[in-house]
């Protein structure tokens, strides 16, 4: 029958293998070098490689993760800046819807411009000529106070005589002459209201009522050297006469005063209708209704703050260019200009120009507030709203410009913390390279790990496999004595008596042999199992070793060797099994015979002793094989005790063994609470020492139990 072909790996592992082992031997080892080699092969295919290659993206990627950091940080403040500028885009388009929607319902909103947006201090109108005239206008050149200060020598004169003598006909007499002597319109008006106001205070009232009226119809329009209207002043000292005569009639005269005085436009540069309006509110708020006097007082300290504003802010804005900005464009769309004080929003509608300003100071320390508070306190970055003339921050990450509406205003976004990133960029980069390290040190771990189990099996299987080829040899040898002796007495060869006694003696012994050889293999398969049992009784140890030296001494092994024994009878009793301490015994002197040269003396020694054994130091009774035979090389001392080992020593090799022998031994003395301890050197021989201790065993031993598997414990004591 033709063999199957070995596979291709098999026969090239056979071959690099041969020369140094032989044929067959090559052959059994590459056979289990094939599959670890496989095994090894798919390991790599299948574990290392691609943890390898993730470990190197790993690493690759611990750049990229401080660069996601960066790219993070700035994708945020892109999102943050764009939707900054987006609500404030939002807002100031709903203003011009807002004011669309107003302008379309003819409601103009002069009065109430915070309605529109909180930061919106005046709106302004201007006609077809691009002149003010709402809710304020410019004094018209020919209704303004012209010519240098007044003279008023005559007027005071007659003031002087007024309050000194208090004689109003002579007051009036005077004020009259000085009326007379007066050029100019606005002086002679002045002097006509104090004799007027006069007139009111004596007999003559209806005279100075009616002078009053005739100079707000003459001169309403002229004001007084402190800004005051004539008319608004006669309007406010007929209500008072009228009050002091009937207060509810007074009352809705003042009322109607107010309202008039809303109802019309202010001049800029002057403020007297505020001043009279508010006059005028003081003196009828007890005689009308609350809700009249409180939106009244409102729309007055509204007015009043717009005026302000306009006087403060109207010299920086420019009608003709925001008319020019608007021409093209959809009436209601506002163009925006950002002055020094204010931003401006102007917008047409029909003939009309109308421009809303903002203040600019509040508006923008609002804004910055809102990009301030705009991130939570754990992001990475902030935002801040930069002027004109602001430097650019350092660690800027993205600046967005909040044109159309603030023009040279942009918000900017930074790091909040450039060293708290970075350190937080270091700790991301240790984190990645730990994992990375720990990922590939616990590969390179259980790689190193699997390869040294790989070739702890390997050296199991090739033990086992000498095991085999030992124990076959080992029962060949006395099975052949044994058949030899036995035909040469069946076919009668043996002629003599003393021939035949030979033969008998012959198949006895090498039976005993066989025996041994037969019950350690069977005690070490039952170690295996955990199916071993020992009986420990008290007993003498010397008799144990006597009676196994007794069985030994007609073996073929000891044929060429002297036994020296020492072994005192008054060694104290010790819980032993007889049996297995006599096969403890034979292991031992079997060994020390076969590595030992022909003539060599093999000394017993058994003593009282005193040492540590199990962690405390108690007495003992120890048993010592000694040889002068080849010796045990020192790093073989470590592994003289596993299951099948054999030393790789040349001269170790040629004496035969199963190599079970001193694991069954050391098991026994375990089984016994004591333990075996060997020092050797090489060339000078071994001395193994069985040391049993007085006191019971621990009570697994005692009840006969062995331990349920072989262990690598040996005490090799010197080498």
């Amino acid at each position: 029958m033709a063999s199957s072909p070995r596979p291709t790996l098999h026969r090239i592992l056979s071959r690099l293998l041969a020369p140094g082992r032989g044929e067959v031997r090559a052959m059994e080892d590459a056979l289990h070098l094939a599959g670890v080699l496989r095994f090894v092969g798919i390991f790599l295919a299948t574990i290392v490689l691609p943890a390898l290659m993730l470990g190197w993206i790993g690493i690759r990627s611990i750049r990229g993760s401080e660069l996601d950091l960066q790219a993070d940080a700035r994708r945020q403040g892109e999102v943050a800046a764009r939707a900054f500028a987006d609500s404030l885009d939002r807002r100031f388009v709903a203003f011009e819807q807002e004011l669309t929607t107003r302008l379309e319902a003819g409601r103009f909103g002069f009065d109430s411009p915070r309605e529109l947006h909180p930061d919106l201090v005046v709106s302004l109108g201007f006609d077809a000529d691009l002149q003010l005239d709402a809710p304020f206008r410019a004094e018209e050149p020919l209704r303004t106070l012209s010519g240098g200060p007044l003279d008023m020598r005559a007027w005071r004169a007659a003031d002087r005589i007024a309050r000194e003598d208090g004689d109003p006909q002579r007051a009036e007499a005077a004020l009259l002459q000085a009326e007379g002597l007066l050029a100019r319109a606005d002086e002679q008006a002045r002097a006509r209201f104090d004799r007027g106001r006069l007139l009111l205070l004596g007999e003559h009232a209806a005279q100075g009522e009616a002078l009053l009226r005739q100079l707000a119809l003459q001169h309403g329009a002229l004001r007084d050297p402190w800004g005051f209207r004539y008319a608004d002043l006669v309007a406010l000292k007929l209500g008072e006469r009228a009050m002091a005569q009937d207060p509810d009639q007074g009352g809705v005269a003042m009322r109607a005063l107010v309202d008039q005085l809303l109802a019309e436009p202010w001049t800029v540069g002057f403020g007297g209708e505020g001043a009279i309006a508010r006059r005028a509110l003081s003196l009828a708020e007890a005689h009308q209704d609350a809700d009249w006097v409180s939106s009244a007082r409102g729309r007055v300290a509204s007015r009043s703050a717009m005026l302000y504003w306009t006087e403060q802010l109207l010299p920086e804005f420019d009608p003709a260019a925001a008319w020019t900005d608007l021409e093209g464009i959809r009436p209601g769309t506002a163009r925006w200009r950002t002055g020094s004080r204010a931003l401006w929003a102007a917008t047409r509608w029909e003939d009309g120009l109308y421009a809303h300003a903002f203040n600019l100071e509040s508006l923008t320390a609002r804004l910055a507030t809102e990009a301030r508070v705009s991130m939570p306190a754990d992001s990475p970055i902030k935002l801040q709203l930069l002027g004109p003339d602001d430097p650019e921050p350092a660690e800027l990450v993205e600046r967005r410009s909040l044109q159309p509406q603030l023009a040279g205003w942009s918000v900017a976004v930074t790091l909040r913390d450039p060293a708290a990133l970075r350190a937080e960029q270091g700790r991301q980069r240790v984190l990645r390279f730990g994992i990375v390290a720990l990922a590939v040190g616990t590969i390179a771990l259980g790689f190193t790990t699997s390869i040294r189990m790989i070739g702890r099996e390997l050296d199991v299987a090739r033990m086992k496999a000498d095991f085999a080829a030992s124990v076959s040899h080992e029962l060949r040898s006395p099975i052949t004595q044994i058949r030899l002796k036995g035909e040469s007495l069946m076919l009668g060869l043996a002629d003599t008596e003393e021939e035949q006694q030979a033969a008998y003696h012959a198949i006895v012994r090498e039976s005993e042999r066989l025996s041994r050889l037969v019950d350690n293999v069977l005690d070490f398969a039952a170690i295996e199992r955990g199916a071993k049992r020992y009986t420990l009784r008290p007993g003498e140890l010397g008799e144990s070793v006597r009676r196994a030296l007794v069985s030994m001494e007609s073996s073929l092994e000891f044929k060429e060797m002297s036994l020296e024994v020492i072994i005192p009878d008054d060694l104290p009793d010790v819980h032993h099994d007889a049996d297995a301490v006599v096969q403890c015994v034979i292991n031992l002197v079997s060994n020390a015979a076969k590595y030992s040269a022909d003539g060599e003396t093999v000394r017993i020694v058994a003593r009282a002793a005193e040492g540590e054994l199990r962690g405390k130091v108690q007495p003992l009774v120890e048993v010592s094989v000694i040889d002068n035979g080849i010796g045990i090389a020192a790093h073989d001392l470590r592994q003289i005790f596993e299951p099948f080992f054999r030393s790789r020593d040349s001269l170790a090799r040629r004496r035969k063994g199963t190599g079970i022998g001193l694991t069954i031994t050391q098991y026994i003395m375990e089984a016994h609470g004591g333990d075996i301890q060997v020092t050797s050197k090489p060339g000078k021989g071994s001395t193994f020492t069985l040391r049993f201790p007085l006191e019971p065993p621990p009570e697994d031993a005692a009840s006969g139990r062995a331990p349920a598997r072989p262990s690598a414990r040996r005490k090799p004591t010197g080498a």
